[in-house]
């Protein structure tokens, strides 16, 4: 029977959430991702799965599904469109992924239009571990490596504690949503990176695997974050530190290293077994030298492509 093509709801949350880790794990892209985290994905502001989404069903099993969104704001003057998708392991070779390649490139330049009209449009997606299939196909259809992210681990049972005093401070409720006006100023001079919205921030901080106990902040006088940890636990034992800066007038004074140490401590206390993080190798700031000082060590790469369309 043919393969049928539609889109992705809520309902479809188990099914993509087994695909999505049938793909991670053939592929040494990562860790499982839990259910909820898929479902909330779907229900992220601006993202409608009607028309954003796609899953391709062969006799009632979800093979591949991809899905595609588009900055809120111009990034270094074009509109910066993202997608990601999976082919399952065992449904590879048929020509699936090279299809949903194509659907997602195509929507993802529609929305682009749509939403901001007139820019020129660049497409970013993940290109996997060195030497994948997926940098494969990327490359014969006209992408070029941009960046990489390094994912880097710290094992806190052997992690030695320099013994350091800090200022970082666990989150509040006030504390949550004024970290939201730091990351926005922390990332202003990133490539690729666009202001969160007030209403996706929100979402974020009510996800069901955020740790805000873990996470930690630095404050001044006035109660302004200066710098700042926000983490979630994608499974039992793992703190992962899903972002991480420091405002750019505060830099240079050690505040990163602080709600770094603060995060290892707290979630040593915990009883985590491990800290892991993403860094962009593209970072002005150096990060990579940093968190290597406080014990974090890179074990994996995962490249990221993209390909500029008039």
């Amino acid at each position: 029977m043919p393969l049928a093509w539609r889109a992705l709801a809520r309902h479809d949350a188990p099914a993509l959430t087994a695909l999505v880790n049938a793909a991670v794990a053939a592929d040494g892209t990562g860790r499982p991702v839990p259910e909820t985290s898929v479902a909330e994905r779907l229900d992220a502001p601006r993202f409608d799965p009607a028309t954003d989404s796609v899953g391709v069903w062969d006799e009632g099993e979800l093979v591949a599904a991809g899905t595609t969104w588009v900055s809120e704001q111009p990034v270094e003057g074009r509109a910066l469109v993202g997608f990601s998708g999976d082919v399952h392991p065992q449904h590879r070779g048929r020509g699936i992924g090279r299809d949903l390649l194509t659907w997602l490139e195509h929507r993802g330049t529609a929305l682009a239009q749509e939403r901001l009209p007139g820019l020129p449009v660049r497409l970013r997606t993940a290109g996997g571990t060195p030497g994948s299939a997926t940098q494969r196909l990327l490359e014969l259809t006209g992408y070029a490596p941009d960046n990489a992210f390094i994912t880097m681990e710290v094992d806190l049972p052997a992690w030695q504690d320099p013994g350091e005093q800090t200022a970082a401070v666990p989150l509040d409720a006030d504390l949550q949503v004024a970290t939201r006006d730091a990351h926005n100023d922390a990332f202003r001079d990133h490539r690729n990176a666009s202001p969160i919205a007030e209403d996706a921030w929100a979402q974020w901080m009510s996800s069901s695997t955020s740790r805000h106990d873990i996470g930690r902040v630095v404050t001044d006088e006035h109660g302004t974050v200066l710098a700042y940890a926000l983490v979630s636990e994608p499974q039992p034992g793992v703190a992962h530190i899903e972002l991480l800066g420091t405002r750019r007038q505060a830099r240079g004074r050690g505040l990163a290293r602080a709600v770094l140490m603060g995060t290892l401590r707290a979630a040593r206390e915990a009883s985590f077994a491990v800290v892991e993080l993403e860094v962009d190798s593209t970072s002005p700031t150096g990060a990579d030298r940093l968190y290597a000082s406080v014990g974090f060590a890179p074990v994996r790469t995962i490249s990221r492509y993209v390909r500029d369309v008039a």
